[in-house]
């Protein structure tokens, strides 16, 4: 993720007072608190250092700059001003500047993912959650050799273990086991990316990044959420899945498999297997999402139009699209397109801004409206 002033986003810029998110929410009432005497604290600890480690990559870039700039000149020169060494000489410019200044703007990447950990990790306490970032530790990078010894350490953080074999990764629903064969990058932190990979409810991709692990327990369910991408490789890579997996699970198990989608994104595919069509009781919500399941009964009550304009709320709660999901056996396991969703503001601003801890609160209240308002225990017990 770009490190620069555009990740202050409109959600810091609009979040809400802490004073007034205290009285919205009966996990908000210590906001205030926390703030004042923990997080805020910290924070302004930090701070100096902050535009310490600011300063000095900016200066270290100035110096590669004027490191690289008579090389660039006299390539360019050799080269007559065009040719094939015309762009090269831009590249070798580049790269110098990069390795005279980079270790230092991987201080400032690192500093930022420590400052977005102790900002969310507090934001999870009220409501009983963990946070993990999932970025590698960078923090002791400072120069060539701490980069070899520690290389391997670092490309199995970023790409995973570079084997098919299986990998057992502790979760909140247990240990599972993984592999990193079918797509190259880090492990998948939750059960969510295989189930919907399976059920053909992803698109095809070659590699796979997570980040902003939130899991815990709420409304007497297990759940777990991340944030994926997904990009395609080669000549036109790209792209084709950025937003959020959610992985919720129930005791009770449903009686059927119900994959629905939204329309235009998914048709029948090979995760409908045999399954059949249902046709939801709203002819507006039947045209708008595709539905196929095992228990048409189950099916229709599962997405009733009270239900399925909760979780079209939750597509507009996250600004998100292309909204698509999977109730089998004791879990449901959504996917939505969204940009990037609990950021913690840019670190080219001062930190000790309350406007950060007020976000990121209000975004993991909306974790709890999907579970509390969709899937709450009650709306468990009166469909089974």
């Amino acid at each position: 993720m770009a490190i620069g002033k555009d990740d202050i986003s409109t959600a810091i810029h609009n979040a809400r007072p802490l004073s007034e998110l205290a009285h919205m929410r009966p996990e908000f009432a210590d906001v205030m608190r926390i703030w004042d005497t923990e997080l805020a604290p910290e924070l302004d600890a930090r701070e100096a250092l902050r535009k310490q480690t600011i300063a000095g990559a900016k200066s270290r870039t100035i110096v590669g700059v004027l490191v690289a700039l008579p090389v660039v000149i006299v390539m360019m020169f050799l080269s007559g001003g065009a040719g094939f060494f015309f762009p090269l000489s831009f590249f070798a410019g580049a790269v110098i500047v990069i390795l005279v200044s980079g270790f230092d703007w991987l201080k400032v990447y690192s500093m930022k993912s420590q400052t977005k950990d102790l900002i969310l990790s507090t934001a999870c306490r009220p409501f009983g959650f963990r946070y993990e970032t999932l970025h590698p530790d960078l923090s002791g990078l400072k120069d060539f050799q701490s980069l070899k010894t520690r290389g391997e350490q670092l490309m199995e953080a970023i790409s995973g273990p570079q084997t098919g074999e299986a990998h057992t990764l502790s979760t909140v629903f247990g240990d599972i086991k993984v592999t990193t064969h079918d797509a190259a990058g880090s492990p998948p932190p939750t059960p969510a990316y295989q189930v919907l990979k399976d059920a053909a409810l992803l698109p095809g991709h070659s590699r796979r990044n997570f980040e902003d692990l939130i899991e815990g327990e709420r409304a007497g369910a297990r759940f777990a959420l991340v944030e994926a991408k997904l990009d395609t490789s080669g000549k036109n890579s790209k792209t084709v899945f950025q937003g959020i997996l959610i992985h919720i699970e129930y005791p009770q198990r449903f009686s059927g498999r119900t994959l629905m989608a939204r329309s235009g994104w998914w048709k029948r595919g090979k995760g409908a297997g045999d399954l059949q069509k249902v046709s939801l009781v709203s002819r507006e919500l039947d045209e708008a999402f595709t539905v196929y399941s095992s228990d048409q009964v189950e099916a229709r009550a599962l997405l009733s139009p009270d239900r399925m304009e909760r979780l079209i709320a939750l597509e507009r709660h996250f600004s998100g699209g292309k909204l698509r999901g999977l109730f089998d056996q004791g879990h449901v396991t959504l996917a939505l397109e969204a940009d990037n969703q609990f950021e913690a503001g840019s670190v080219f601003q001062p930190l000790t801004d309350p406007r950060r801890f007020s976000s990121a609160l209000s975004e993991l209240g909306l974790v709890c409206d999907l579970i509390d308002g969709f899937l709450t225990r009650e709306w468990v017990q009166g469909r089974l």
